[in-house]
């Protein structure tokens, strides 16, 4: 039996989250109906407890929590005289309203309001899904194919979980979460001295200490700052050494960066040139420290900074340890550590192509151009609703449209636009996808 949906969303993680959250809304307040079904593999806001996530749960936000699932509560752009009314009811999903109903409102207001630990924002989430209910259904299993119903109409999903297997027909489907590990090329002999930026790196607990003395971290963003933080704890004597491929720069924020964040149509991002909007980018999220964060190993002299681009991980001669290869302006280098933790960031694009049927990856391919040949760093032609442009029904990727629709959407810094961007086409918005004029995918038989 095919289950129908409006909407199907992959990851109970904070973008998820907020699609729900302005679901409930959306359909209390009589804009809908909007039936929305939120897939996750492991329990709602699990990537942000102990044990599931890229960290260990107890690393402080980047980002104040009163940019919570609502923020920055302009639904007027999406939702037009309705939006007003949206805001107020989604006011009730707020960070404050949580503390407020916690009884801790005023000890954070004391405190001066500040961010909060992972796991902390991660109650929170949990908390706005227990409440997000109003044509929300919350499926515990793992996506395991995406195609395209025969008329190419809809997309079908197949979710593999308890107690059985489902599949559902929806009119769009929404990606969310940080998509899968790059890998670094290594020698498999040493697949298990070569952890990644996920739970693996937590086996460095169990290595005997004289075993890992030397670590390499590999990359220039907050995960590599969170193993950073995470392997001086575990090993307070241990050497480390991080290797980024840029000069290492420190997060500034202020008024003027972070209204491109909160509204991009503020600074009319889409009429920007391609460089400046990547450029933005670069300096103000990627490849980014938090300063504070970083203040505590600024007399460490027990960690460096390696520029370099790292190109493979060997065997070391003796076979215990790893030789790192690297290419830096000196020409091709090798240093020797005990472990590597690959904290180079996820891939959203290969985790979208493991999930679509191979019909359905070149239908795509056929309006998009090509996607997973070639340098993947090129730009990716998002639309308006967060969607691969052309794309019909809808594939919404928020985590990807960073650099053709804003820098907030591959981040937790517009959580409520990313759901009004969404949202916008299944409640009429400027544009309706199910119009004649739009692109659709066909396909003959999807039949395996």
């Amino acid at each position: 039996m095919v289950n129908n949906t409006d909407l199907l969303v992959v990851g109970a993680g904070a973008k998820g989250t907020a699609i729900a959250m302005k679901v409930h809304v959306l359909n209390s307040l009589g804009l809908g109906p909007i039936r929305m079904t939120l897939v996750e593999a492991t329990g709602p806001a699990a990537a942000w407890v102990d044990g599931n996530g890229i960290t260990t749960s107890r690393e402080v936000l980047a980002i104040t929590p009163s940019k919570d699932v609502g923020y920055p509560y302009q639904s007027a752009c999406a939702f037009g005289s309705a939006g007003a009314e949206v805001d107020i009811a989604s006011m009730a999903f707020s960070w404050h309203r949580y503390l407020i109903e916690k009884g801790d409102y005023s000890r954070w207001v004391d405190a001066g309001e500040p961010s909060v630990q992972r796991r902390e924002y991660g109650a929170y989430l949990a908390w706005v899904l227990t409440r997000a209910t109003e044509g929300v259904t919350l499926v515990n299993g793992r996506v395991a194919r995406l195609s395209l119903s025969d008329d190419g109409e809809r997309w079908i999903v197949d979710v593999a979980g308890a107690p059985a297997a489902s599949q559902y027909a929806c009119g769009a489907f929404a990606l969310t979460g940080p998509g899968v590990n790059r890998g670094i090329p290594h020698d498999p002999q040493i697949a298990q001295r070569v952890l990644d930026c996920d739970s693996g790196r937590i086996a460095i607990a169990h290595a005997p200490v004289e075993q890992s003395s030397d670590i390499a971290i590999v990359g220039g963003g907050e995960s590599a700052l969170s193993c950073i933080e995470f392997v001086r704890n575990l090993r307070p004597d241990a050497y480390i050494s991080v290797y980024t491929s840029n000069l290492p720069l420190s997060r500034l924020e202020s008024f003027l960066e972070n209204r491109v964040f909160s509204n991009p149509d503020n600074v009319a991002w889409e009429t920007l040139s391609v460089d400046t909007r990547r450029d933005f980018i670069n300096h103000t999220d990627r490849g980014v420290f938090g300063p504070e964060r970083l203040a505590r190993f600024a007399w460490d002299e027990r960690c460096r900074f390696v520029l370099g681009r790292v190109e493979r991980i060997a065997s070391a001669p003796n076979g215990e340890g790893v030789c790192v290869n690297y290419e830096s302006v000196a020409g091709a280098e090798t240093a020797r550590h005990d472990y590597v933790i690959n904290s180079t960031g996820f891939d959203l694009l290969e985790q979208l192509r493991s999930l679509l049927s191979d019909p359905a990856r070149r239908e795509i391919e056929r309006v998009t151009g090509p996607l997973w040949e070639g340098d993947k760093r090129e730009e990716v032609n998002m639309a308006r609703f967060l969607e691969l442009s052309g794309v019909r029904p809808l594939l919404q990727v928020p985590g990807l449209a960073g650099l053709g629709q804003g820098p907030g959407f591959s981040t937790l810094g517009s959580l409520g636009l990313v759901a009004d961007r969404i949202l916008e086409p299944l409640v009429g918005g400027r544009s309706d996808p199910s119009s004649d004029d739009r692109h659709r995918l066909l396909v003959g038989d999807e039949r395996d």
